[in-house]
C-alpha cells in the first residue's frame, strides 16, 4: 500500500519540476551568469544606517548629512513596543540638557505616517519624530529599542541596544563621550 502513495508524489514531484523548468535555455542563461559574478560585500550595519532616509511627519526628507556639524542621535522604536515608549521622555529631557552643546535628537520608526502621526497625537509626545523611509531590519536594527551616535561628520560611533534612563548621567556622559 505505501507503494502507490510514493510513486504517486514521485511523479507529482517530476512533473512540477518539470513545469518549473519549462522556460527556454537563452532565459536560463543570464540567469546563470549573475550567479557566477562576483558580488561586492554588503555594507555594515553602520555604513547602511548612515545612509539611510527619513522624512519628517509632514512627508519632508531628512538625511543625517542635514546635521552636518553636530552629534546625532537616533533612537529607533515602535508605537507597539513598551521599552521604547517608556524611555521617550528620557529621551525628550536628555535632548534639552544636550541641545546646548549640538547634539540633535531623532526619534526614528519604520511605521506608516499615519500610524506615527495617530501615536504622537494619542499620547501628547513631543520630540524631533521621524519615519525612516525602510524597515529597520534592513538597516541591521534587530533590537528594539536601538540608538545609535553619528559624530559631527557622519560617521557612525556607537550603538545601544535596549532601553536606558538617557538623562542619567552615565548615559549623558556616553553620548559626550561616545569613545
Amino acid at each position: 500500500m505505501t507503494y502507490v502513495p510514493r510513486v504517486l508524489a514521485v511523479l507529482t514531484l517530476s512533473a512540477l519540476l518539470q513545469a518549473c523548468g519549462g522556460a527556454d535555455e537563452e532565459a536560463a542563461a543570464p540567469a546563470a551568469t549573475a550567479v557566477t559574478q562576483a558580488v561586492p560585500p554588503a555594507p555594515t550595519a553602520a555604513a547602511r544606517s548612515s545612509e539611510a532616509a527619513y522624512q519628517d511627519l509632514a512627508g519632508n526628507p531628512v538625511d543625517i548629512a542635514d546635521f552636518a556639524g553636530k552629534k546625532v542621535f537616533v533612537n529607533y522604536w515602535a508605537t507597539w513596543c513598551a521599552p521604547c515608549i517608556k524611555e521617550i521622555p528620557s529621551i525628550n529631557r536628555a535632548a534639552a540638557a544636550l541641545a546646548p552643546e549640538g547634539v540633535v535628537f531623532l526619534l526614528a520608526s519604520d511605521e506608516k505616517l499615519e500610524t506615527i502621526n495617530d501615536f504622537l497625537l494619542d499620547r501628547g509626545f513631543e520630540g524631533t519624530f521621524v519615519k525612516l523611509n525602510t524597515y529597520v531590519g534592513a538597516i541591521g536594527i534587530n533590537v528594539m529599542p536601538t540608538s545609535v551616535l553619528y559624530d559631527e561628520t557622519g560617521q557612525l560611533v556607537r550603538t545601544w541596544e535596549g532601553a536606558f534612563e538617557w538623562d542619567s548621567e552615565e548615559m549623558l556622559a556616553q553620548i559626550r563621550n561616545p569613545g
